[in-house]
Formats: C-alpha cells, structure tokens, sequence
C-alpha cells in the first residue's frame, strides 16, 4: 500500500514539476507545496518535496510567461524571439521529466533521492531565467536593449546557466540578423515595431530636389534615417554600427530614386554571395562579433568602391561641386554682383505675394546679362529662389532651392543644402554692404564739389566712417574667400583625389563644410550677431547718408562702437581658442599695424554696447 501510495505520489509530483498544481501539491501565491494535511510523508521527504516544488514554480511562472506573450499579434519581435528562445532552454528540463517518468514507471522502487538528484541541477537555469524575464517587465527595454541585457546575462560562470541563455540568445540574433539582411544588402529598414538600432528620422526636411537627364525635377523617393547609438548592442562597436549605418544608406538613397538601366547595380552579382555569407553567420549559435564586423567591411568595401566610382567618373562630382559653389558661395562674383543690383530695391523690404517672382525674375535677368546660353539653361533647371513668409526683409529670408543632379544626392545631401544656404546667406549679406560702400562714394564723387573741395552735405565723420567700414569688410570678405573658402576647398579636391572611397568623399564634403561655418563664424552666435548687425548697419548708413545726415551720424558712431568690439571679440576668442590660425589670419588682416586697436582704445567700450 505504501509503495502504492508513493508511486501515485511520484505521477502527482511529475506533473507539479510540469507546472500543474493539485490536491497534494497545491499552488499558492505562485508557488507550490506540499499538503500539509499529508501525514503520510516524512519531514525530511516534505523537505526534498518542496525543494523540488521551487524548480516546478520556477517553471510555471516561465510556462505562463511564455503562454501569454509568445502568440500576441502586437508582440514585438524581441519579445516573441526572447520567449520563444526561454522555451527553447526549458526543453532539457522537460525532457528529463520525461526520463524520469520512464525510470519510474520501469522501477518501481524509484527513490525520491534520484528526482532531487536529476532535476537539483536545473534550478540555478530556470531562478536565472525567472529573474531575467522579471528584469525586463520591469525595465522594459526596447528592441535591440533586449538581445543586449541577454548577451551580457549569458556571460554568466554558473553551471548551465550560460548555455541555457546561449539558446535564448540564438533566437533574439535570427531576428537581428533578419533585419540586418534587410538593411545590409537591400537598403530597407524591416522594424514594424520600431526595434532597430536605426530609425526613420520622422523630424527630417523635405527630400532633396534631384534633376533627371531631360532636366525633370522630381523629389527623391528615399527615406531620411538615423543611427540611435543608444538602441546598439554592448557587443556592436559604436564604429561598427557607423559602418552598418552608411551601408544600408548608401544603398536605399541609390536604390530608391535609381535609373533603370542602373536597377540592383549597387551590389551586382555579389549579393548572393553575401545573402550566403549572412545566413552562414545566423545560422551560428553565437554571435560571432569579429567575423560579423569582417563580413560589413567587405560589405562597405564593394558598396564604397562602387558609388565612388558612380559620382566621381560617371556623374562628375567635381563639376556638380563647381556649379554649387558658384552660386552658394558666390563663386560667379560677377553673377552676384548683378543680381543684387537688379534686386536690391524690390527685396529691401518685407515679402507681399510678387516678392518672389520678382527675386527669380531679378535671378533671370542677371543670368541672361552674364552667362553664356549653356550655362544659364543649366541654372534655370536647377536654381528657384525661395523667400520666406516673415515679416523682415526679404534679403533676410532669402533661400536656395537646388536641384542636385542623379545620384549626387548621395553626397549632396538635404543637409548639406541647408549648410549652404547658412553660409550663403552670410555671403550675400557682407557682398551686399560692399555694393553699398562702392556705391556710396560714387555718389560722393558725382554730387559736385565745393570751393574747398568737400563733397556736398556729408561731414568729415561720414567720410571718415565710410572709409573704415570699406577696409573692414573688404579684408573680412578678402579672408573669407582667400583664406576660408579657397583653403578649403583646395584641401577638399585633394582628397577627392588621394581617395577610392566613397565613405570617405561623403566624410571630406561634410568635414567641409563644417569648417567653412565654423570659421566664418556661423558656429558662433555672439560673434556672428555682431557682424551681421555691423553689415546690416553699414547699409542703413548708405541708405540714411543721402537724405538725414543727423541719423547718419549718430550711425557712424555706433558703427565705429561696434567694430571696435569685433575686434575685441576677434583677439579676446585668439587667446583662449587652441590652433585658432583662421582667427590670427583674420586679425593680420583687420589690425594688422594695430592702429586700430591701439588709436580707438577698444576696451573701453563699455559691455552694455554689446547688444
């Protein structure tokens, strides 16, 4: 009879341990236990019992973890592959269960000793797999944070342990590497649930204008995206995510808006081949972090060397360059120069509904006075000029839409168009106050002098402040174009040639142009206020001279304040900036002598004057 009763005792047991609570071993607050109403048992046996009872709890928390998260149609991928891979590392538990329900079934006289000796050695796997599901419904990490928190608990020296989250961590790669494909070899980003370490940037501008062989502008089909490095595993290098990034990137700005006799051409006839080599690798039971980065930097390699050749040889990025500079850096000062002229007086005040018809008919009419027919048929195709809707001058809110010629949108980027427009902008502004100075002292010269030969109704002040302003913007306007923009672009072109990598031609354009900005100081908002209110004063002075020479004194006065205080801004910046040359060759030019600075007494300009 006992033998009976502890044989049916056993079956109970085994199905407890199988996550089925019962009479004899009810469930209670999660957890199970003995009966106590059982006197049959001996202590020490209730003891061993209810050890046994903490792995069948164990496993019937992860048992109901996996039932209702494994099938939910809004269960992201990580967390399906995270407990379909918790399953998979249960399995060595449930088949010894199966194992010892033979023996038990085989031999009757089975010792409760032989459960505790064979199931024991399970229960650090299922406590750590209990405390690392708990941890992430706590935390809650997203996505790619999931597959992170597994890789770093799978490091762990417990018996078991490592190789039970080894299986969890098989299941969270597949869906990595499944959206790693997608990105890597098609330039598609697969991420339903917004999981990826790479995302559609949905704050982005508009797409960039791309002008087609017959001259069809069009918006280009691709998507704008980003690198969250926060979202990247602990096991992926910052680097090596840059690299993946550039990629799928390079491949989805070609692939969307691609030509047809150009379709798949990024990759050609390798892509199978790397389609192989990626399955190869998530087929492994590890991640293999140094043959995965081996495998991307043969991936960016031929990805590279193709566009290269594509924008450099084919599509001619340096004439492409050329045109961009002519019109946003003023490349064409004669172009410049008679547009401003054209258009000075219909966009010196604020927008109405004809602001900008007239700026592109001003546009038009400078390019039919100055280029030849070629050069303004290709302008026309690809420059419109934009105003915006403020209530300021137009000047101030003039912009550039350009159409960047296929594929050197690749390089050309919506971003850097912007850059341009800053820089641009800036330029316009100091060619501007030049024009004015010049046209100034025309008018001085042709008003008829008088006996002691002193032009008409301006006073020595005005003279005085019109020749200061003159040399001040001729030598800023002489190192920006000389010293920036020339020096930059020579060490620009040098690299394009010293390079086969279309990596690092994108890197070069963007390196440009963050040095041009930083050392025409548009990464300086103090400084660049001051010059922009300085150009801007200088003009009303132009405008005021002619017809109120009180106000155009009073002007003159905070004219010489302010670029006093340049100056002192320029020299106080010098000293404290490392490897600031652009500085020291900007100062060479101003203050050379210091004749200014020592004569004007710059510091007792008081701070308030700043403003």
């Amino acid at each position: 009879l006992i033998h009976f009763i502890k044989s049916r005792m056993y079956h109970e047991l085994l199905i407890a341990l199988r996550g089925h609570p019962g009479l004899i071993f009810p469930e209670k607050d999660g957890v199970l236990r003995v009966n106590k109403s059982i006197s049959e048992l001996h202590p020490c046996e209730v003891v061993i019992i209810n050890q046994l009872l903490e792995v069948a709890s164990d496993y019937m928390q992860l048992y109901q973890y996996i039932n209702e998260n494994r099938y939910r149609f809004d269960s992201a991928m990580y967390l399906s592959a995270l407990y379909e891979g918790v399953d998979n590392a249960l399995e060595p538990y449930r088949q010894t269960l199966v194992t010892l329900e033979y023996e038990i079934l085989e031999h009757a006289g089975a010792q409760l000793s032989l459960l505790q000796h064979r199931l024991i050695p399970h229960r650090p796997v299922l406590r750590a797999l209990v405390h690392l599901l708990k941890e992430i419904e706590e935390e809650q990490p997203v996505g790619c944070m999931i597959l992170d928190k597994v890789y770093k608990a799978s490091s762990s020296g417990v018996e078991g342990v490592g190789t039970a989250l080894k299986k969890v961590l098989s299941e969270l790669n597949k869906v990595l590497y499944k959206q790693l494909l997608a990105w890597l070899l098609q330039g598609s980003l697969y991420d339903p649930f917004q999981e990826f370490f790479i995302v559609k940037d949905s704050k982005a501008d508009d797409s960039i204008l791309i002008m087609g062989e017959e001259g069809e502008r069009t918006r280009s089909k691709s998507g704008s995206y980003q690198l969250k490095l926060e979202l990247v595993p602990s096991h992926i290098s910052p680097n090596l995510a840059e690299k993946i990034f550039f990629i799928g990137e390079s491949i989805q700005l070609f692939e969307s808006d691609r030509r047809v006799e150009s379709q798949g051409a990024v990759l050609r006839e390798k892509e199978a081949e790397f389609y192989q080599e990626l399955s190869r690798l998530r087929d492994k039971e590890m991640f293999e972090v140094q043959e995965f980065a081996s495998f991307v930097d043969r991936i960016r390699e031929a990805v590279s060397s193709h566009l290269h050749n594509l924008v450099m040889v084919e599509a001619d990025l340096k004439s492409e360059l050329t045109t961009v500079w002519n019109i946003f850096l003023l490349g064409r000062g004669e172009l410049s120069h008679t547009f401003i002229s054209l258009a000075e007086d219909r966009l010196g005040k604020p927008p109405s509904i004809t602001s900008q018809n007239d700026a592109n008919q001003a546009w038009r009419s400078s390019m039919q006075l100055v280029l030849s027919h070629s050069e303004e048929d290709t302008l026309l195709q690809k420059v419109r000029l934009v105003i915006g809707e403020e209530k300021k001058e137009c000047w101030e809110q003039l912009t550039i839409q350009y159409a960047v010629s296929w594929p050197l949108h690749l390089v050309i980027t919506p971003g850097a168009i912007s850059k341009y427009n800053k820089i641009f902008s800036l330029l316009l502004l100091m060619r501007r106050s030049s024009n004015a100075l010049n046209s100034m002292w025309t008018q001085m010269m042709t008003k008829g002098r008088q006996e002691d030969d002193r032009c008409v109704g301006w006073t020595p002040q005005v003279w005085q402040t019109r020749l200061h302003m003159a040399f001040l913007i001729a030598n800023i306007q002489s190192y920006v174009l000389s010293d920036v923009l020339e020096s930059q672009k020579s060490n620009f072109l040098k690299k394009l040639e010293e390079t086969r990598s279309f990596e690092t031609i994108k890197e070069a354009h963007e390196q440009f142009l963050i040095d041009v900005s930083t050392q025409i100081f548009l990464q300086n908002p103090k400084i660049l206020k001051l010059l922009k209110d300085l150009l801007n004063a200088t003009l009303i002075l132009v405008r005021c001279a002619s017809y109120n020479i009180q106000e155009a004194s009073q002007l003159c006065v905070e004219l010489n304040q302010k670029a006093m205080l340049l100056l002192q801004l320029l020299t106080s910046m010098r000293q404290k900036v490392e490897g600031g040359n652009h500085l020291a060759q900007l100062l060479l030019r101003l203050d050379f002598n210091r004749f200014f600075s020592a004569n004007k007494k710059i510091a007792e300009v008081k701070p308030k004057e700043t403003t």
